[in-house]
C-alpha cells in the first residue's frame, strides 16, 4: 500500500516535515484497511493483530502499521495485551445484552429531557446529522458513517442538558462504535442504515416525549435484533 497524497517539498521546507505527513497519511490508510478487515468479518473477534505479518502483506513499514492499531485502540476496536499483543475486541452474549439494555435506558432518559428544551434549530441540526450519514453511506465511506451514527446518540445526550447523561452514553463509547459498526452490516445497504434515523428525528420533531422515546427505543432495539443475530452467525 502506498500513500495516494504525494507531496513535495520546497527548498525551503523541512524534509521531515515531509516524511511526517506522508507517515500520518499512510498510517490512516492502513487504518481504513483493518477497518474493513474488521466490518467484512476477516478479522474477528479475538484474532490476534500480527503487525509483522501485515507489513509483508500491505509492503509498508511497521511504524505506520503500529500508528494505525493505535488509532483503532483509542476507538475500543483493538486492545492490548502486555507480552501478548493486539487483538480485536470480543464480546459474549452477556455483552451485547448489557449494553443495549442500558443503552436503552439511557436514551430513553436523553430523549425525554431533550424534549423540554429542544429548539427547531436543534430538531434541523439533528436532520442534518442524517443528511451526512447518507451522504456518507453512498459515498462508501464506511468509517466516517460509523462516527456520523455515533455522533448523532450523542448529540441526542448533549440535547438532554444532563451531564451524567452525556457521560453515562460516553462511557459506553467503544462498545457502541463497535455495535453500530456489525449493525450497519447487517442492513441491506449503508444508505438504509443511515435512512433509519430518520424516523427518531421526525419523532423528536413532533414535539411528543412518548412518540420520540419510542422511535429511539426501537430504533435502539432494532440494532439488539440485528447483533443478536450477528451473534448467532458466528
Amino acid at each position: 500500500m502506498t500513500s495516494s497524497y504525494p507531496h513535495t517539498a520546497s527548498p525551503d521546507e523541512p524534509l521531515l516535515s515531509n516524511v511526517l505527513i506522508d507517515s500520518r497519511m499512510l498510517s490512516d490508510q492502513v487504518a481504513e484497511h483493518l477497518f474493513r478487515e474488521l466490518v467484512s468479518g476477516r478479522l474477528r473477534g479475538g484474532q490476534r493483530i500480527n503487525e509483522a505479518e501485515l507489513a509483508r502483506t500491505l509492503g509498508i513499514s511497521r511504524n505506520p502499521i503500529r500508528e494505525a492499531i493505535r488509532k483503532l485502540e483509542e476507538r475500543g476496536l483493538l486492545v492490548s495485551s502486555p507480552r501478548r499483543g493486539t487483538f480485536v475486541r470480543s464480546f459474549t452474549k452477556q455483552d451485547i445484552e448489557d449494553v443495549f439494555s442500558f443503552r436503552t435506558m439511557v436514551e430513553d432518559f436523553a430523549v425525554r429531557q431533550a424534549l423540554t428544551r429542544i429548539t427547531p434549530a436543534d430538531v434541523e441540526g439533528l436532520r442534518k446529522m442524517v443528511d451526512g450519514m447518507v451522504e456518507a453511506a453512498n459515498a462508501g465511506k464506511e468509517m466516517e458513517l460509523v462516527q456520523k451514527d455515533i455522533g448523532f446518540h450523542q448529540r441526542i445526550c448533549e440535547l438532554s442538558g444532563n451531564t451524567q447523561t452525556l457521560r453515562a452514553f460516553n462511557n459506553l463509547h467503544a462498545e457502541v462504535q463497535i455495535f453500530i459498526t456489525l449493525v450497519e452490516h447487517r442492513f441491506e445497504s449503508l444508505e438504509a442504515a443511515a435512512v433509519d434515523h430518520y424516523p427518531v428525528v421526525d419523532a423528536v420533531a413532533s414535539g411528543d416525549p412518548d412518540r420520540a422515546a419510542k422511535a429511539l427505543r426501537d430504533h435502539i432495539q432494532d440494532s439488539w435484533r440485528r447483533i443478536a443475530a450477528a451473534y448467532s452467525d458466528h
